[in-house]
């Protein structure tokens, strides 16, 4: 797994946990529940380990803090920004009453799958 690099991932998003549609909270790298990881955003709801940043995507963090491991969220990397690359990550539709849109976590990158006709040319793992 790499790692996110601050200057990639904007912390001004609003991401959507992928298993209780929470929204998320940012993280600088090398807090006591982020050790030896860069900026993310943790979902924290109830114990929920799920985390998100642009270069991996969604993930979980097995283990103590101290000695955490990094796995993958199945079956929700499944696509990429056209523009850049980067891993999509859920947001509230503000537009509709109800529905999620998948949009780019870089800073300066406003892809949005709704907004966009390029969604249906993504890129996928």
């Amino acid at each position: 797994m790499k790692t996110s690099s601050v200057d990639v991932l904007d912390n001004h998003l609003k991401p959507l946990c992928s298993r209780d549609n929470h929204v998320m909270k940012y993280e600088a790298g090398g807090s006591r529940s982020n050790t030896g990881y860069q900026a993310s955003y943790h979902c924290g709801f109830e114990g929920c380990s799920v985390r998100y940043d642009a270069t991996d995507g969604y993930y979980m963090l097995i283990g103590m803090p101290s000695h955490a491991n990094p796995v993958d969220e199945p079956g929700v990397n499944t696509a990429k920004c056209p523009r850049d690359g980067h891993w999509l990550y859920r947001r509230k539709n503000i537009d509709r009453e109800a529905g999620v849109d998948w949009c780019c976590g870089v800073e300066a990158c406003e892809y949005n799958s709704n907004a966009n006709k390029e969604s249906a040319r993504f890129r996928t793992q």
